[in-house]
């Protein structure tokens, strides 16, 4: 892999300068020692060795000292490097935070460029060869690049990561084909285009920004080594976005601007990369906490149940043995006090018959016997009668829909029809429940006041988020509008099940 790299690499420079485009050897093994077991390195530390070693002699310009050089020292900095991650902790990748993606970005753009700069300057004296300042200089944007780019790009192919899709479709090849041809158009010597060089520059913003956004920052760094390549090549021929300076000069100034957007990149994607993990935070939080009131529903269901059986089997029972008691206590006594006897056993009739809407109420026992539809006329008829409110009921039910669902929608209806009571000031209000397009719709409107967000009171109080809770546990949403004419419409629409479709 190093052996081919650095060939590759080596065309994409000014040949007669000898130096390449971007190192590629170092900042591959550093993405391999990155992300492989330590019990690995040795072997990877040894081929890489062996593989520059291979091909360095094949390159022109190369002095002759340059194999036994690159093979002794630079796989030392990314070595160390890569113990300094693994000391630390296990590799977060991408960076997550700014202290980690700075070192990291400080490290890769100019302690290791730096080192590995030295490493060569000291041996090209030590044979009495100098190097230029620009030669240097090139050779320390060479390195930078190389780190900035390749290892990015590398750990994005290796490492899975949740925000990096899972596949590249065509469309994504389409779009990055189109937002590319722009800068190699307006960089190439057929455009034409006299632009100042910021404008140039400036045109490949938009491939490396959705690069960013949609594959990370391996992604963004993939774009940029394209733009990069693309810009030295035309910087040949006199052309490109630094147009008007000699070639390597040009040159110098692509990768000079490659290695500066790269660290912009490099801080975008840990911004990036700060917003996706919280919003997954927040999506696990609001997971967590749904699944909490799910929970908290079915045990609230559980124990009205059996609140429910209490009051029915004994405290109605109770209260039904009192009632004949004082039907015998009435026949022995005289008749003034026989009247006062009928009228405590007439409350206590009242009182048990509280009891037991009180009981049908917390668990309505005619759900489970008659079914969905003759419950909630029942429970309409029951509700009008026992208040001011008219309640019109239209409900057909798909079939299918099982216990869960029907008991959910009831105590929409039921909570729904509560709050209208107590909130709305409405005379009439309408619960009509069917099927419509695959999905079961049910509809709770009334001729009141209106919402309550409309009145500047609170928007959502416990009967609405209970409700909306359950419609979200029915797989729907809940949605609440002012009604045409005036009143609320609430409704909740939730997709029906395969079967009872």
């Amino acid at each position: 892999m190093c052996f081919f790299g650095e060939q590759f690499a080596e065309l994409l420079w000014v040949q007669q300068q000898g130096i390449a485009a971007f190192c590629v050897a170092p900042p591959l093994l550093l993405a391999w020692l990155l992300t492989q077991p330590q019990r690995t390195w040795a072997a990877a530390i040894v081929g890489a060795t062996f593989g520059i070693w291979l091909a360095l002699p094949t390159l022109p310009g190369t002095p002759w000292f340059a194999p036994l050089l690159l093979a002794t020292g630079l796989p030392l900095p990314p070595l160390g490097l890569a113990w300094l991650v693994r000391r630390d902790g296990q590799l977060q990748w991408p960076p997550v935070n700014f202290p980690s993606g700075a070192r990291l970005l400080l490290a890769m753009g100019a302690a290791l460029p730096a080192l590995d700069v030295s490493w060569i300057q000291a041996w090209s004296q030590l044979f009495g060869i100098q190097y230029a300042r620009n030669e240097l200089l090139g050779l320390l944007l060479t390195h930078a690049g190389g780190y900035l780019l390749l290892v990015p790009i590398t750990m994005a192919l290796t490492l899975p990561h949740a925000s990096r899709p899972a596949t590249v479709l065509a469309r994504d090849i389409a779009i990055a084909l189109v937002l590319l041809a722009l800068p190699l158009w307006l960089w190439s010597p057929l455009a034409g285009v006299l632009l100042p060089s910021a404008l140039m520059t400036l045109s490949a913003s938009a491939l490396l920004l959705w690069m960013l956004v949609r594959f990370g920052l391996g992604g963004g760094c993939l774009a940029l080594l394209a733009c990069g390549v693309a810009g030295m090549a035309y910087s040949l021929r006199g052309a490109g976005p630094f147009i008007g300076l000699r070639p390597h000069a040009a040159a110098l100034s692509m990768q000079a601007w490659v290695c500066a957007v790269a660290g912009a990149l490099w801080l975008l994607s840990v911004a990036l990369e700060q917003q996706r993990a919280a919003a997954r935070r927040l999506c696990d939080a609001y997971r967590q906490l749904s699944d909490l009131t799910g929970r908290i529903l079915v045990v609230q269901e559980e124990e009205r149940t059996r609140i429910a059986r209490d009051l029915h089997d004994d405290i109605n029972q109770s209260l039904a043995a009192l009632s004949i008691r004082l039907s015998y206590l009435k026949r022995g006594v005289e008749e003034p006090q026989r009247e006062a006897v009928a009228e405590v056993q007439q409350e206590l009739l009242k009182v048990s018959n509280d009891i037991r809407n009180m009981s049908h109420g917390l668990h309505p026992a005619m759900l489970r016997f008659t079914g969905l539809a003759s419950a909630l006329t029942g429970f309409c008829q029951g509700h009008g009668q026992r208040s001011t409110l008219r309640v019109h009921c239209d409900v057909a039910p798909p079939d299918g829909l099982g216990d869960a669902r029907e008991l959910s929608l009831f105590r929409i209806v039921q909570e729904a029809l509560n709050n209208v009571e107590k909130h709305a000031h409405a005379r009439q209000a309408w619960v009509q429940l069917g099927a419509q397009d695959g999905h079961c719709v049910l509809s709770i409107s009334d001729d009141g006041i209106g919402p309550p967000c409309a009145h500047g009171q609170r928007p959502a109080g416990l009967g609405l988020i209970s409700m909306g809770e359950r419609a979200r546990l029915l797989g729907g949403k809940l949605s609440m509008q002012p009604r045409e004419g005036g009143g609320t419409h609430l409704e909740v629409r939730f997709p029906l099940p395969e079967d009872a479709r």
